[in-house]
């Protein structure tokens, strides 16, 4: 049998499959390398199989219980799933349908549990069998089923099944367009609805658009403010609908702002990496923005990969080794939800395997970049339940059309990732964690984060699932500088885009030393309301005395450009 396994995974044909994040080979490769360690633990078997038992047979007593009316040990008979709520109609209190969930849930946490109970299993096979294993789980809930979802049946008894027939299709036009629908695309225009703060290209190269943001008061800080988006997705998450802009946000309290635009990439640029977008990103973004306003001093502020660029390039320019430098000095770097200590990545770092790898370097021998469909594809399914059987349920089930969300028209928007930087971003950083141990180098220095004096403001979230905050607050352990940690409420986006007007959520803040991130967590302080109160009171310190405001005379287009919309230059 060994023997058997040990073959198996010598196969390298992995491009026998199209690339996709549920890639049955993958997932195979996956269980048949768990299934060798479970054969070898009889007595791990021998204890699941006992403990599933047991939990039917106390499923079943409190079932018959319940049946009976009696109140000791039944099983809630009202259907509240955290995940998905029905409205109160003729099927939700259904016996059998609590009982279906009830097996299901029971059936569901003993799968996980049992894979979590087998001892000598690498880490990572582990993630991965796991993150499988779920996306099982989540296709098997009876909430996809027709006849076991109460909602489903009360639709069709009130429509006379017209709610199947508009699913259809929606199904239909779905599989037309290789992917499901998750937000009505047609209520918003890039430009038109969003990404529409009113600014100006100022420069262009083969890797961005440079654009400045016309300022909307007549006095400015002296200090202007760069923003360095991720080039994994658009850069208008940070420019939503006016209510929810954080750009248009910052510029009405008083800052010059400029934004980089990352261009889509295709083949040609395949060989661009993460030095590229140093050298003609945030380096000619300084050098253009010194040209225009004068200032010798700028705030950034980078989003999650973003970020790492920023405090990568921070570190470079600490090294005594550095001769060479922009003119202009970084005043200080906002990271939000960035990562730099890759040791507990999220769960993104399931698809660092070499099974992944090597599937990922296969694609992109053709196409030169790491297909944005992939990318879109691969968050979805690490929320499966929200991002794809909600929407399986809603749409192809109960005939509902998709809203509209500005954040899911954004989210189903993606980039592609040149070769090099996916290279980069997957071995470099994920795999090998080049970052924190000081061995990664930029223009051949080394990049040592412990040199950085720079103040921060590092915010993170508290249910990102990307960017774990337990591992960003382990990253501000590599700096020795100044820093503001502060921890949002919500995930990734919806906990950054979060306006002061909308008064959701929360956030935590603790100016106490502290060597865990639960100790920190234990003794913060929660205050109610958006983070960005709390960093405008920060940067506001330390951004200088107020100027007049500059008008923009020279530019080559208006906001937001061309890169946005996948266009590239026309000379490379």
């Amino acid at each position: 049998m060994k023997n058997f396994f040990d073959e198996y995974f010598k196969l390298k044909n992995i491009d026998l499959f199209q690339f996709s994040v549920l890639n049955p080979q993958i997932a195979m490769l996956s269980y048949l390398k768990v299934g060798e360690k479970m054969a070898s633990q009889p007595q791990k078997i021998e204890k699941a199989r006992q403990e599933l038992l047991s939990r039917l047979l106390e499923l079943q007593k409190s079932f018959v219980k319940t049946l009976c009316s009696r109140d000791d040990d039944c099983i809630d008979m009202k259907y509240n799933s955290k995940n998905q709520k029905f409205e109160d109609n003729v099927f939700a209190n259904n016996a059998m349908m609590i009982f279906s969930r009830k097996f299901y849930e029971t059936i569901s946490q003993w799968m996980l549990d049992t894979l979590d109970s087998l001892d000598e299993i690498d880490p990572i096979l582990r993630n991965s069998a796991r993150f499988f294993m779920k996306q099982y789980i989540d296709l098997m809930s009876p909430d996809n089923f027709p006849f076991l979802n109460p909602k489903v049946l009360k639709e069709t008894v009130d429509t006379y099944g017209e709610n199947f027939k508009k699913g259809m299709e929606m199904l239909m036009d779905d599989m037309k367009n290789g992917s499901i629908t998750t937000n009505d695309r047609d209520k918003f225009k890039i430009g038109r609805d969003i990404a529409i703060t009113p600014g100006k290209v100022i420069f262009q190269n083969a890797i961005m658009e440079l654009i400045q943001y016309s300022p909307s008061t007549p006095q400015v800080f002296a200090k202007p403010i760069l923003f360095i988006p991720p080039w994994i997705n658009k850069f208008y998450i940070l420019d939503l609908k006016p209510e929810s802009s954080f750009v248009k946000w910052v510029v009405d309290k008083g800052f010059t702002v400029f934004m980089i635009s990352w261009v889509n990439p295709d083949k040609r640029y395949k060989d661009k990496g993460f030095e590229d977008y140093v050298t003609d990103g945030l380096w000619a973004s300084l050098e253009k923005i010194l040209d225009i306003t004068g200032a010798k001093s700028i705030h950034t502020v980078g989003y999650c990969v973003g970020g790492t660029l920023i405090a990568s390039f921070l570190a470079y320019l600490a090294n005594p080794l550095c001769k060479k430098r922009p003119r202009a000095d970084i005043a200080s770097a906002t990271l939000l939800t960035t990562l730099l200590d890759f040791e507990h990545a999220g769960d993104l770092a399931i698809f660092m395997a070499e099974n992944y790898l090597e599937a990922i370097d296969a694609q992109m021998q053709e196409s030169g970049v790491l297909d944005g469909s992939i990318l879109y594809n691969t968050f979805s399914a690490l929320r499966a339940k929200d991002m794809i059987w909600r929407y399986f349920v809603n749409s192809y089930m109960l005939g509902k059309k998709p809203e509209a969300h500005e954040i899911l028209f954004w989210n189903s928007d993606p980039t592609n990732l040149t070769a090099a930087m996916q290279t980069f971003l997957a071995a470099d950083l994920y795999r090998d964690n080049l970052l924190k141990t000081g061995q990664l180098k930029m223009f051949g220095i080394p990049i040592d984060l412990k040199l950085v004096k720079t103040p921060l403001y590092v915010i993170s979230t508290q249910k990102d699932h990307l960017v774990p905050w337990r591992a960003t607050f382990d990253s501000i352990k590599l700096f020795s500088g100044s820093i503001r940690f502060v921890l949002g409420g919500s995930g990734h986006v919806a906990g950054v885009i979060n306006h002061p007007g909308k008064n959701k959520y929360c956030y935590w803040t603790n100016p106490k030393n502290v060597d865990t991130a639960d100790e920190w967590f234990d003794t913060a302080t929660k205050i109610s309301g958006s983070w960005w109160s709390d960093w405008f009171q920060w940067i506001g310190q330390i951004s200088g005395r107020c100027i007049s405001a500059l008008k923009i005379v020279d530019f080559i287009r208006d906001a937001p450009g061309i890169y946005i919309n996948n266009q590239t230059p026309e000379e490379l």
